[in-house]
Parts: C-alpha cells; sequence; structure tokens
C-alpha cells in the first residue's frame, strides 16, 4: 500500500527582467512534466508539490531554477529571466572575396598576386578587370579604360604604376589591360580617402606595384592565349642588384583566332572601320598592340634603395579606304595609334629605425594620333593629343611612436597637354598647347 502525494497545477507569466517585455516560447519543465509559455507569456504546469523545483529556458537569456514556493494569495507566478550576454573571438578575414585580396585597416584593398586566385569570368589575372568585382566600382561600358569609382568619371581615378602617373591604362582601347600580369606584384585600391601626396585621386586610386625583393635566382615564364604572348625574365645581377623584364604582343602576327576576331569586332562596331560612306570599301584592316616593362632594383647598402622602372605600350589601327573616282581607283590609308613611354626613379634611405626618406621623380608621356581620310573630297584630317608631364617629390617620415608618425615632404609636377589639328586641302593647322 502507497500513499501517492496530491499533484497541483501551478500558471505563471514569463518577463523580461529589465524590460518587462513578454517571453513567447520559452520552455518550462517540472518533476511532472513541461510546457511552453503562450504569446502572453503565460503558462500551467503540473508540480509535485511546492518544493518541486522549475527550470525555464528561453534562446538568448539565463536558465532559471528554483523551488516553486508559490502562496495560495498570489495566484499566477512572475518568473524573470535574465539576458545572457556572450562575449565572442575576434575573427579576422584575410581574405576578401577571393584569396590574395585583402581589406586593411584604413579602409583600402590590397591585392597580392603571388596569392591571387582568379575571379569567376577571368582567364588571367588582370589587374583593371580584377578591381571591377570590388563594391562601388565598375564599368559602364565593359571596359578597363572606363571604370567608374563610387560614381565618378574615369578621368577622376589616379592610376599609377611604381609611382608613375600613367594616362592610358589598355590594350584595344580599352577592352584587356596595359599592364602585364606577369611584372605587377601587388595593387592598392583606394576608393575614398586618398592621402594628399598621391593627388588627383578624386574618386579613387589604383597603385600597381612590382616586387621590392631582390630575386637570387634566375626565373622566367612563357605564356600565350587567343589574343596574345608574353613572357617573363626575373634575373639576379650580382649579389644586390636584380633586373625584371615583361613582354606581351599581339598573336594576330602568327595566326588569328576567334576570340582575336571578337575583339576587333567590338572595337570597331559603330565606326568608320566597320561601316564606311556610301560607295567606299574599307580593306587590309590591322590591329596590333605590344607593351614591354622593365624594373631595375639595387641595394648598395643595407639602409639605401635604389629602383629604375620603364615602361612602353602601344595600339596602332590601320585600315585602308577604297573608291573610284572617274572610273579610276583611289586607295587611302586611315589610322589610329595610341602609345605610352614611361619611366621613374626612386631612392629611399633608412637614416634610423625611426627616420627615413623616399626621393621619386618620373616622366610619362602618352600620345594620340589619328589620321582620316576623306577620298570623296581628296582630304586628309590629322588629329593628335599629346600629354606629358615630368614630377619630382621627396617625403620624409618619421615614427613617433608605434601608432603615430609624421609625414613630410615636397612635390613639384608639371604637365603640358598639346592638341593638333592638320588639313591638307585646304591647309589649315592649329597647334594648342597648356602647361
Amino acid at each position: 500500500m502507497s500513499i501517492q502525494k496530491p499533484v497541483k497545477a501551478i500558471c505563471g507569466y514569463i518577463k523580461d527582467r529589465n524590460t518587462g517585455n513578454i517571453l513567447a516560447s520559452a520552455t518550462v519543465q517540472s518533476s511532472l512534466g513541461s510546457a511552453i509559455s503562450d504569446e502572453n507569456g503565460y503558462f500551467e504546469l503540473d508540480i509535485n508539490g511546492i518544493s518541486d523545483v522549475i527550470s525555464v529556458r528561453f534562446i538568448g537569456y539565463r536558465n532559471y531554477e528554483a523551488p516553486t514556493a508559490k502562496s495560495d494569495s498570489v495566484p499566477c507566478l512572475n518568473i524573470l529571466l535574465i539576458p545572457q550576454q556572450l562575449e565572442l573571438q575576434e575573427i579576422v578575414l584575410y581574405d576578401f572575396l577571393i584569396k590574395g585580396i585583402d581589406q586593411l585597416d584604413d579602409g583600402s584593398y590590397l591585392i597580392d598576386f603571388d596569392r591571387f586566385s582568379i575571379l569567376p569570368g577571368l582567364i588571367e589575372t588582370d589587374v583593371l578587370q580584377a578591381v571591377q568585382a570590388f563594391p562601388g566600382i565598375q564599368s559602364v561600358n565593359e571596359t578597363v579604360s572606363d571604370i567608374n569609382i563610387r560614381g565618378g568619371t574615369n578621368d577622376q581615378n589616379l592610376l599609377l604604376w611604381d609611382g608613375i602617373k600613367m594616362y592610358q591604362s589598355g590594350h584595344f582601347f580599352g577592352l584587356i589591360s596595359m599592364f602585364n600580369p606577369m611584372i605587377t606584384q601587388k595593387v592598392a585600391l583606394r576608393k575614398n580617402g586618398t592621402p594628399a601626396f598621391m593627388t588627383d585621386g578624386v574618386s579613387g586610386t589604383i597603385s600597381m606595384e612590382t616586387s621590392n625583393e631582390i630575386n637570387e635566382k634566375f626565373s622566367g615564364s612563357l605564356g600565350i592565349n587567343f589574343i596574345d604572348v608574353s613572357g617573363f625574365v626575373d634575373t639576379p645581377l650580382g649579389n644586390n642588384s636584380s633586373l625584371q623584364v615583361a613582354g606581351r604582343k599581339a598573336i594576330n602576327d602568327f595566326v588569328e583566332s576567334p576570340t582575336y576576331t571578337e575583339y576587333f569586332s567590338r572595337i570597331s562596331q559603330d565606326t568608320e572601320v566597320e561601316n564606311n560612306t556610301i560607295n567606299v570599301v574599307n580593306s587590309d584592316k590591322t590591329f596590333d598592340f605590344y607593351d614591354t616593362s622593365l624594373r631595375w632594383l639595387w641595394h648598395p647598402t643595407s639602409r639605401d634603395r635604389v629602383r629604375l622602372n620603364f615602361i612602353l605600350a602601344r595600339n596602332e589601327l590601320v585600315f585602308n579606304e577604297n573608291t573610284d573616282i572617274d572610273n579610276a581607283p583611289v586607295t587611302r590609308e586611315s589610322s589610329l595609334i595610341q602609345g605610352t613611354v614611361a619611366g621613374g626613379f626612386n631612392y629611399r634611405r633608412q637614416w634610423s629605425e625611426k627616420v627615413s626618406t623616399e626621393i621619386d621623380l618620373y616622366n610619362t608621356d602618352y600620345n594620340l594620333k589619328a589620321i582620316n581620310a576623306n577620298i570623296a573630297a581628296n582630304q586628309r584630317f590629322l588629329q593628335e593629343n599629346k600629354v606629358s608631364e615630368t614630377a619630382a617629390r621627396i617625403n620624409t617620415t618619421i615614427l613617433l611612436t608605434s601608432r603615430l608618425h609624421w609625414i613630410s615632404g615636397y612635390q613639384f609636377t608639371e604637365t603640358k597637354v598639346t592638341n593638333l589639328d592638320d588639313i591638307d586641302d585646304p591647309v589649315f593647322r592649329r597647334l594648342e598647347g597648356n602647361v
């Protein structure tokens, strides 16, 4: 014979202790069963006497356990839960989008091509195609020569190659990058907050850099695709010097691939190259591009660093315009040539652990020349645009503390822009230049 203790039922409300907000769907348990609080935080539960322990669990709150201790004068319990705050460990993301892209503390992005993985849709590490994968950067016409950063225009972007300002960015008149990916090691992208000494970066800055380490062993590579063939050599010159040379040439001198043909069609569509005037037929259409890059490093002492850079790039489009005048065939040549020649010198001296000086000198020349033959008017129209820039900069950096450093310097830049219009019949020539 056994005596069973009487079963009692209790009710209650579950709330947040700090705010008093109702907590719905909380789990309430006793030794005899369990219940779930409704949308008003209300629950009913059987207990095994007033000494029975009930427990309450709710996500984001500390677990509650206590004897019932219900008084007959109190119809329902008020259970107040304490919010539980968990301190999570810091998580540092080193790769942004893909491996090789890092977001730095100052908000800029760094692309390291030693660790870089090719982005979807690209067949090689094209610098200016890769930066278009970042938020806030796009090209309306899907070219590398018309990149818009934060809604700005392409002329508001600052483009640097080892500190040399570049006015030309692409081959195929903007379809692929002019900068050989074999010699470019790092790219710093700033969408805002460009340092004052860089100047010109109103919308953003794309700063490309070659390796600053001397290679002790000879290395080289050769690559070919359906557009171009390229090569790269890195060779030591003694114990404290090394030379890098990279080159690229259009593949159409050897074979004209379907890809190359499509690229050519893209740059010539909706132009006189594709559709000339009535009774004028274009023939012998040729397009060629090439670029050469050079970087020489010399470390005469452990405190001194010397770097020389040179880059040459050229795009050339040529075609013949043919027609019959007075039953006689007439042929005139039209062309469009775009080219860049630039060179730079950099010297860095580490005076002490806290003081260093850097000197930069560079000159860049950009040239765009177009010759348009008008057979019907027996006229030749020449247009030529030139940009020549020479700059010198000296910076001194003083490390005041581990978190504070002082940079001071002087910069001189001279930019000359020249525009030429020349017509042979009637004779007309206008040359304008501004510095």
